[in-house]
């Protein structure tokens, strides 16, 4: 039998492993094979779905493929910050700047729930309750910052091209470069801070509990 630990691990991965098909399912439906093909492109623009795809591979590759560099990798405390930190963000923009915007109904309510709500507390909990192999090093917290700016690089080039953007508080044709640059840093300040108290919990968790510690993590 296994653990309620073990239990939960499969749970939050089949959790997380939902949202972002569901999410795509609803957004190609009914399109023809060009608007399907753009559609496809804005799914994976969206930072929330990036992030969702990244904690849900996280989650599921120490399951079905532990011995794989990917799970080590993910079993880090490191990683494991950084993704605990592109999710917190997700959940807190959303519910904060985003939420109020629309009122999905249906199945799109519930990917909105699960992609912006039940996998960042998912995560957060699988975090809280099983840290992660070593103390993850400061130095994470710089590392961390280099997807949220991919992103915002990759977001102005596809805008600029397209004129279509994920977010509002990214869209250059109505707020121009300087506002929209001027919260890319914003936004970079506070994947670094929230990257660092991840950082600074996890490196309590290996002092307090230091016989599940392992060699500082990336």
């Amino acid at each position: 039998m296994k653990s309620p630990l073990a239990l939960w691990r499969i749970l939050i991965a089949l959790v997380a492993c939902l949202g972002p098909p569901l999410q795509y399912g609803l957004m190609v439906y009914d399109e023809t094979l060009v608007s399907a093909a753009v559609k496809s492109v804005e799914f994976f623009s969206y930072f929330t779905i990036l992030t969702n795809l990244l904690a849900a591979a996280a989650l599921t590759a120490p399951l079905v493929a532990p011995q794989s560099r990917f799970a080590a990798w993910a079993e880090q405390s490191g990683p494991r910050a950084a993704i605990a930190t592109y999710l917190a963000i997700t959940a807190v923009v959303y519910h904060t700047m985003l939420a109020s915007q629309w009122d999905p109904q249906g199945l799109r309510k519930v990917s909105d729930t699960i992609l912006h709500t039940i996998t960042p507390i998912a995560f957060l909990l699988d975090v809280a309750l099983r840290g992660g192999q070593g103390p993850a090093r400061w130095i994470v917290a710089a590392k961390a910052m280099a997807f949220p700016a991919l992103f915002g690089v990759w977001t102005l080039l596809h805008g600029a091209l397209t004129n279509w953007y994920p977010y509002p508080f990214m869209n250059v044709a109505k707020r121009g470069y300087p506002k929209v640059l001027l919260t890319m840093v914003e936004m970079s300040v506070a994947f670094a801070l929230v990257a660092l108290i991840f950082i600074a919990l996890s490196r309590v968790r290996a002092r307090v509990a230091p016989s599940h510690s392992e060699p500082l993590s990336a």
